[in-house]
């Protein structure tokens, strides 16, 4: 691997200082010998023994970041780099939290996360994150609205980064379910669905695109979308240095899953599914995802399976590979 600790470097050159300021070297002598210091520290640097950028990790709906497999992930992760990583919890309790991405609304998850990275000291000079699922759309908005500190690198694992038309493979017997066919559904672009549940603020129907830009307080606005646009949020997200977007090419929970692509369905036609380079925000640059995409800083990937399922060997593969 090319990271280690940063320690490594601090105690070298502590043991130098402590070295010049100890020895009977004359002090004429010691400014040649602070700079080869200097210039051996450089060389380890640019060999690739500087310390890995922080990770923040975001789950998805129904997870939680204490859950047993965030655990583990959030450990292969930091054994892999040496650096720190960790999984953003949107509230305290793990219960809360795993019912967060539903009850918490997409603004107040965005401002949530935005809140627990500015806390955290680890994140102050900028920080490379990874997403799974709705935990994409906060990282998203946040890179957006709010980017300080800056993310560097954003690897999504199938996101709904476009929005969503239904969520086919959710358990209609569960409560929650339950809620997903009452609100996206006829009363998806009302007051009473649109403050009820997160995932009604990136329902996308493009056979309701009037009633979507007027009540969808969220993803209509991340998109660039509305007639007063937002300059910041294009600034924003062309600061991103690495893009990487994974589809699962089976997945039956983001319907459709090229929004993992950011593609969509056609406004007015919901039969004709675009790629990412045919869709509006893409052909207006609305937000920066064009430029982006044309400098070379977005790539495109893909996991054979259903959604989440991947194994932790491909997300470190990923890490070596465009965490620089």
């Amino acid at each position: 691997q090319r990271r280690v600790h940063g320690d490594i470097l601090s105690v070298y050159f502590f043991s130098l200082l402590w070295f010049l300021e100890m020895s009977s070297v004359r002090s004429v002598m010691r400014l040649p010998l602070a700079a080869i210091s200097l210039a051996i520290m450089a060389l380890l640097i640019d060999g690739g023994l500087a310390a890995a950028d922080p990770i923040a990790v975001m789950h998805g709906m129904g997870d939680f970041a204490m859950n047993t497999g965030m655990v583990h992930l959030r450990n292969a992760l930091q054994n892999h780099t040496g650096g720190y990583v960790t999984n953003i919890a949107l509230e305290k309790l793990w219960e809360a939290d795993a019912l967060s991405e539903f009850l918490m609304l997409m603004n107040k998850e965005v401002e949530t996360f935005a809140a627990k990275v500015r806390a955290d000291p680890n994140f102050r000079n900028g920080f490379n994150v990874i997403g799974l699922s709705q935990g994409n759309l906060i990282i998203r908005g946040y890179v957006e609205r709010f980017n300080d500190p800056p993310v560097k690198n954003f690897i999504s694992i199938h996101g709904p980064l476009a929005g969503v038309v239904g969520f086919p493979n959710c358990n209609y017997s569960a409560s929650i379910c339950k809620l997903f066919d009452e609100f996206l559904g006829d009363l998806a672009y009302t007051e009473v669905a649109q403050s009820s549940l997160a995932q009604a603020n990136y329902f996308r129907d493009p056979e309701r695109i009037p009633a979507y830009l007027k009540m969808n307080p969220f993803l209509p606005d991340i998109n660039n979308e509305l007639p007063l646009t937002n300059a910041t949020y294009k600034t924003n997200f062309l600061k991103l240095q690495k893009l990487v977007l994974v589809k699962a090419e089976k997945d039956t929970m983001v319907w459709p899953n090229e929004s993992e692509w950011f593609g969509f369905y056609a406004d007015g036609d919901p039969k004709h599914l675009l790629r990412m380079e045919e869709t509006p925000w893409y052909k207006k640059d609305s937000f920066g995802l064009r430029t982006l995409h044309e400098s070379g800083r977005v790539i495109l990937l893909t996991t054979p399976g259903d959604h989440l399922e991947f194994k932790t060997e491909f997300l470190l593969d990923l890490v070596d590979k465009y965490f620089e």
